[in-house]
């Protein structure tokens, strides 16, 4: 006896797990955003087999941002670890100067106390500069990988771009103090001389006017 065909039914696939679906994405958002040495690599540029060494190996000490500070920051694009740095350091120190010296005046204890504060405080910022810098490259990546999942190529590229490193903005604020100090001494000077020949001129008045009162 020849038994009837059961037909089949191909049952369709949840929506919970359809693309577009909030499930999906989240799925996939999980797989793609955080980022991998590759993408570390790509963010950091020249410099990425000595920031990884210094990550996989937990490794404190960055002399570039103990000698240079925030121009490092900025080197690195960190613009908005730069503003809490500025903010942290100049608290510090203000802190440090008001606990040593309650009431303000300038002399040079104050300011060796002051240099002294401001190296310690580098030396500290220093041996956490390479933690700030990988959670900064870590928010960067991510932030493009939930954006470019679907776009490898472009995704690669922006995180190449993100991390791109600059001297310009360094070097400008750098020069910037000294050039505002030059012309600010050209102004002074211009200044002094024109004060300079009115005092002369008003002297060379006088010089001929009280000839004149003495025979009056």
């Amino acid at each position: 006896m020849v038994k009837p065909r059961e037909e089949t039914v191909a049952t369709a696939p949840s929506d919970a797990h359809a693309p577009g679906s909030a499930e999906y994405a989240a799925g996939r958002q999980g797989r793609s955003t955080e980022p991998t040495e590759e993408d570390l690599a790509l963010f950091v540029g020249k410099k990425a087999d000595e920031y990884l060494v210094f990550w996989k190996e937990d490794r404190r000490w960055n002399w570039p941002a103990f000698l240079f500070g925030g121009y490092w920051m900025l080197y690195r694009g960190m613009y908005l670890y730069l503003l809490l740095y500025l903010v942290a350091m100049s608290f510090m120190v203000n802190i440090v100067r008001a606990i040593m010296f309650p009431v303000y005046y300038f002399s040079g204890d104050v300011v060796v106390a002051v240099l002294i504060a401001n190296v310690v405080l580098q030396a500290i910022f220093a041996l956490i500069a390479n933690k700030i810098y990988l959670h900064h490259a870590r928010r960067k990546i991510r932030a493009l990988n939930s954006r470019l999942a679907n776009f490898p190529e472009i995704r690669e590229e922006r995180i190449a771009a993100t991390g791109e490193t600059s001297l310009y903005i360094p070097i400008a604020l750098a020069v910037l103090p000294v050039l505002i100090g030059i012309v600010a001494t050209l102004f002074y000077s211009v200044y002094v001389y024109k004060e300079i020949n009115e005092e002369i001129r008003y002297r060379q008045d006088s010089s001929m006017v009280q000839p004149y009162l003495q025979v009056t």
